[in-house]
Parts: structure tokens; C-alpha cells; sequence
């Protein structure tokens, strides 16, 4: 097990004792780490990928991000005990934000493969953001009293008012097209940024990526467009385009803002390889809700 204590604004440290306790309650022994510094739950996974038949991630989608690249191409199955402030990834596996249930989960020990996105050299399970959504990110990582969906729906306010559209050029299925964006989204799950349903038709065990590109907005059509995302109602506006595919490739002259799960890969990329790994991840997942 490896538990992030910053997960969650600091619950990784506050529940840190009890999930130890409940933890060797149901499942009994295990091997337990706590990671020390950014990066520092890949480096764990790393070298528990071929010693291990499970690797239980406890903490947010930053965390899974981590132990996933870690681990990838290695023996063990991954499970989660959510803890974040957004667990997006965890509702693709449908499980409860119950710190008991969870791990009764991991205990049933019902596992499936999924696909993994790559951008670069970077492995994401559950999705990338490209523009206005990396720009959320950054402001997100500055908000320290609300928790939960708000820190998101309080840095999406203060982006909307500090970015602006961007230029790129897009090429999907050997197509290239020069494209003015507000966002790029890349789901191989259905949700990002603690809750908004951007790509809320994808699968993660279905070989392919899902896609939705927003293009350029102006203010009053972000207040009035972007709260239908929530729930997943603008996929038929006529600003956003939605595909499927098994690759995209993105370029940007001037460089653009980019997002991995949750985690800021850069704010000036200018060349995005991006690609879906089919069935390369077994995961624990909630068998009753699927």
C-alpha cells in the first residue's frame, strides 16, 4: 500500500492511522509506504511492480497518476482507497468514497484490464487537458481553505477572467487541421477536474481515446456553455466537436498549457504525442455497480 499523506488537502495525514488499522483489519499484513515528495509513490511502484500481486494506491487522482506510471508493464494489479480532493479515476471503477467500502472491494479482489493514455512518455488512466483545463490545474494547486469540488469550480471562476483561447494544430487520423481552442480534452475516463463530465460517453476498456474539443469562447459563452459540462450536456453544442480515437497529435507554436490526471505537466508544451495503450492495466474494481 502506498499512501499519499498531502492527498485530499492533508486527509492522507489525518486518516493515515485509521486506514493502517482498518486495512490490516480486513486484509491482513501488508507492506505499507508513505510516500515523502512529489514523484516519490512512481519510484515506490517502480520497484514493487514485479514483487507484488496487488499495489493499493491511497490517495486522489495525482497519487494513481504516479503509482500507475510506475508500475506500468509490471505484475501487479492496481487498487485505490480514494482520498482526493477530485478521485474522478475511481468512478470509473465505481467505487464508494467510504474508506470501508473501498477496501471491502479491494477484499471481493474482482479484477478487469483497462487502457492506459500515454502523452509523451507520461501514462494517464484516466484523462489530459490541454489549454483552459491545465490553466484550472494551476490555479487549483493555490486554493487552500475549500475542498472538494469547490477548489475546482473556484479556480474554473478564476481562470475564466486570466485565459485566453489558443492557436494549434491538430492531426487525427493523418489529417491535419489548424484549430482556435478554449480546450482540448483526452478522456480515457469519463470525468476530469473533480467532477466535470467532458468526455462522458468513454470507456476505459475500449481500445480508444475520447476526445472533445471546445473552440474558442468568449466570456459570456463560457458562463453560459461551461456549467453544462458537469453533467455532460455539451456534447451537442455547436462549439464542441467529440471523437474517438487511437491517437492524436497536437502542435502549438507558441506552446500551451497541459494537464496529466490532475497533474501539470507543463504551461508552454508545443508537441503533444498522444496515444491509448489497449488492456494494459489490471485493475480491483466495484463488480456490484458495474
Amino acid at each position: 500500500m502506498i499512501i499519499n499523506p498531502s492527498a485530499g488537502r492533508g486527509k492522507g495525514t489525518r486518516l493515515e492511522e485509521s486506514i493502517r488499522n482498518m486495512v490490516t483489519q480486513e486484509l491482513g499484513d501488508m507492506e505499507i509506504f508513505k510516500t515523502e515528495y512529489p514523484g516519490h509513490a512512481q519510484i515506490l511502484a517502480a520497484e514493487l511492480r514485479d514483487k507484488c500481486t496487488v499495489i493499493v494506491a491511497v490517495g486522489g487522482d495525482g497519487t494513481i497518476n504516479e503509482v500507475v506510471n510506475g508500475m506500468m508493464g509490471g505484475k501487479a494489479a492496481l487498487a485505490v482507497i480514494p482520498i482526493g480532493s477530485g478521485n474522478d479515476f475511481t468512478k470509473m471503477l465505481w467505487l464508494p468514497k467510504d474508506i470501508s467500502q473501498a477496501i471491502w472491494i479491494i477484499k471481493q479482489n474482482k479484477r478487469k484490464r483497462i487502457d492506459v493514455g500515454k502523452v509523451g512518455d507520461r501514462y494517464f488512466p484516466n484523462g489530459m487537458g490541454i489549454g483552459f483545463d491545465a490553466w484550472v490545474v494551476r490555479e487549483s494547486t493555490k486554493v487552500h481553505k475549500l475542498r472538494g469540488f469547490l477548489i475546482y469550480l473556484y479556480a474554473v471562476l478564476k481562470t475564466v477572467f486570466l485565459y485566453k483561447n489558443s492557436t494549434v494544430n491538430v492531426t487525427i487520423n493523418g489529417q491535419n487541421q489548424s484549430r482556435d481552442i478554449f480546450l482540448i480534452a483526452v478522456g480515457n475516463g469519463k470525468a476530469m477536474g473533480g467532477g466535470f463530465y467532458l468526455t462522458p460517453q468513454a470507456e476505459f476498456d475500449d481500445g480508444l481515446l475520447d476526445v472533445c474539443i471546445i473552440r474558442s469562447l468568449n466570456k459570456k459563452e463560457v458562463f453560459l456553455n461551461l456549467p453544462k459540462a458537469i453533467k455532460g450536456n455539451h456534447v451537442d453544442l455547436e462549439q464542441v466537436t467529440m471523437l474517438r480515437v487511437n491517437n492524436l497529435h497536437i502542435q502549438s507554436e507558441s506552446g500551451i498549457a497541459v494537464h496529466a490526471d490532475g497533474e501539470l505537466l507543463g504551461m508552454d508544451l508545443k508537441d503533444l504525442e498522444i496515444s491509448v495503450i489497449p488492456s494494459s492495466l489490471e485493475v480491483i474494481f466495484n463488480s456490484e455497480a458495474e
